[in-house]
């Protein structure tokens, strides 16, 4: 007996209100047959039917006693949807002769199409006026078979109860779509306008809610049986594609094919494979294809465990994007539970086993965040990239408007120095035996000498560094151009050159290299200048040697070194280097010149010495002749 106050809640048969169970493993029999059935083949159960994939059709048997009614009505709710055949059969009790009273036939399900039901709803919903004083109740008799899983579920309300909760249900669901339908729009146009991978993943998530819109009715309650079994063939092929899709989404998500290429290519897999498993389904092996899967993504389950302890060991989960990898294993756990329920290995709950949409709705938020993060990122990295690439086109344009400038400004100083140098050397003539006059017309020249020579730096600046770079190599006499070079060091009163050839003071020796005269000249006086420049008085020391196949010029000077925090920067382009802050006068293009024009040659210059007591830089030039093409690019000359 039922207690009476318990009909204010809704009842499930089997928890609440026991049935007889019989299963048919041929699926042929009759309800003729079914009532002819002695009790012992008729066991009574207590638990919500859930018997996992079976093509056998179950019977069930339960009486709703009159006192449950109270002068109301009650509706059955028979669920779920994708059962794919539903059969009703019930009649009053009491009465006289209620064995030839006739049964009441009513069919519901997937196959089915629209049910013949008494409530426009999701599910199936049949309305019990009350018996009448005479009626003792009803007998109801379901018949069920499906190629899903066997589970029936069927629940009696009150009507004002059922009105409230499906108001309530409605109202979630309804919500719940309409996420679902934003962000798999959102995931797909993305995907498609960017071509990403992995909002191509996401996007692929988005079948699942056509799944959940397919198990909780929507598809048949809002299209009806226009397109036949439409919601039984979408249970299905959803089904099969739930596991893999979101697998995949967080295979890409969390960029595994770098960190775990084993679990990357079964997540791909597994899309494959549940793609061929659509084949079942009208080849009539679905439930077979169905445990097949299951087992499949258990060994990929193993796989993503393994794929989470790398992540972990890499710290990888601490990122916002990592946070996602928890939610496909949770909804690996309640997959298992639910075939675990399915099978019969743990009791039935409805709460329970519903809980994967649930979760797919957390994935759906969280997909949501990660889609918003990932536009936002992109869109401040583009603006970042288009910020920089500003930056470089007003640096390469000030740059080359500089080498335009610089080149211009240096050929207009050449030809006044020359008539400045002519001039001194004539007033020279004029005004021999005139000692003080004639140191007059020494610093005259070193001056215009030094700006000759700025001008020669700021050519040549501009010609490394234009697009093509042309070297007119010929045979040159290194000692020679050595000499020449020093011609500022010869004039100065404080400095004196002692050039020397493998150790040993210079005579008439040649060294003879393939090189670009004009600009090896300009490299040589650059150094020396500086010798002159950071060492107030004293020997400028050049020796010329060869070592391992290459022509080594050093020249060391008697100043007082380069401070070590400068020395790293002494070759940048504008940069001046000193001892203790004590810069001195000058472009800061010197050595950058020098070591560009060595590079181009094959060489390079390099500081081999750095004490207070001075400062000792090496050309290193090859012997034999440098193989250059006609033009070379200006990349050549940069660091």
């Amino acid at each position: 007996m039922i207690a009476t106050e318990s009909a204010a809640r809704p009842l499930s048969v089997g928890p609440d209100i026991p049935y007889a169970l019989h299963e048919d493993p041929t699926g042929r029999m009759t309800l003729e047959d079914f009532l002819a059935l002695p009790e012992a083949d008729v066991p009574q159960a207590t638990r919500p039917l859930s018997r996992g994939y079976t093509d056998s059709a179950f019977w069930l048997r339960f009486t709703l006693p009159a006192e449950l009614f109270e002068a109301d009505a009650l509706w059955m709710q028979l669920s779920p949807v994708y059962l794919d055949e539903l059969t009703l059969y019930s009649r009053v009790l009491g009465g006289d002769a209620p064995q030839e009273r006739p049964w009441q036939h009513r069919e519901a399900g997937d196959r089915w199409g629209a049910p013949d039901d008494d409530l426009d709803y999701r599910f199936p919903v049949y309305a019990f006026a009350p018996p009448g004083p005479a009626g003792e109740g009803y007998e109801i008799i379901l018949r069920v078979r499906s190629t899903s899983a066997v589970i029936l579920v069927p629940t009696l309300w009150q009507p004002a109860a059922f009105l409230g909760q499906a108001a309530w249900t409605t109202s979630f669901w309804s919500f719940y779509f309409g996420m679902a339908a934003f962000s798999s729009a959102l995931a797909i146009l993305l995907a498609a306008y960017l071509n990403s991978r992995t909002l191509w993943s996401i996007a692929s998530v988005s079948v699942v809610y056509l799944g959940i819109a397919s198990v909780q009715g929507y598809v048949t309650w809002i299209l009806g049986d226009i397109w036949g079994p439409l919601q039984h063939y979408l249970t299905s092929i959803t089904t099969l594609l739930t596991y893999s899709t979101v697998f995949w989404m967080s295979a890409e998500v969390l960029n595994l094919r770098s960190y775990a290429p084993r679990f990357y290519k079964a997540a791909l897999g597994a899309v494959g494979f549940s793609l061929l498993l659509q084949f079942s389904i009208p080849l009539g092996i679905y439930a077979f294809a169905k445990n097949l899967q299951i087992v499949f993504c258990l060994m990929i389950a193993v796989m993503a465990v393994q794929a989470i302890i790398r992540l972990c060991h890499l710290r990888l989960l601490l990122s916002a994007d990592g946070a996602i990898v928890i939610l496909p294993a949770l909804l690996a756990a309640t997959g298992l539970m639910q075939e675990l329920m399915l099978q019969g290995y743990i009791r039935f709950s409805p709460v329970l086993f519903g809980q994967w949409q649930f979760v797919m709705m957390a994935i759906m938020l969280m997909v949501m965040i990660l889609v918003v993060n990932r536009i936002r990122d992109e869109r401040r990295m583009l603006a970042e990239q288009e910020q920089m690439a500003r930056e470089l086109r007003v640096e390469r344009e000030a740059s080359f408007n500089q080498r335009q400038f610089m080149a211009m400004v240096s050929h207009e100083f050449r030809t006044p120095l020359a008539v400045i140098s002519a001039a001194v050397e004539n007033l020279r003539l004029l005004t021999a035996g005139w000692p003080d006059i004639a140191q007059r017309h020494d610093r005259i020249q070193r001056a215009a000498d030094r700006l000759s020579q700025l001008t020669d730096n700021c050519l040549a600046d501009a010609r490394l560094t234009s697009d093509t770079l042309y070297l007119d190599t010929r045979p040159v006499d290194l000692i020679a151009e050595v000499r020449a070079a020093a011609g500022l060091v010869e004039m100065s009163e404080l400095h004196r050159l002692r050039l020397t050839v493998e150790g040993q003071p210079a005579g008439d020796e040649t060294v003879t290299i393939e090189a670009d005269a004009a600009l090896l000249r300009i490299a040589l006086s650059n150094v020396l200048d500086n010798a002159m420049k950071y060492s107030e008085r004293g020997d400028v020391h050049v020796d010329v040697a060869c070592r391992d196949g290459m022509v080594v010029v050093a020249i060391r000077d008697q100043g007082n070194g380069i401070a070590e925090d400068q020395v790293a920067h002494i070759f940048e382009r504008y940069r001046r280097a000193g001892s203790g802050g004590a810069y001195k006068y000058g472009a800061g293009l010197g050595l950058f010149v020098s070591r560009q024009i060595a590079r181009a040659h094959g060489g390079d210059i390099v500081l081999t010495e750095n004490t207070p007591q001075g400062c000792c830089f090496e050309f290193r030039l090859p012997v034999l002749p440098v193989t250059m093409p006609a033009t070379m690019p200006a990349t050549m000359a940069e660091e």
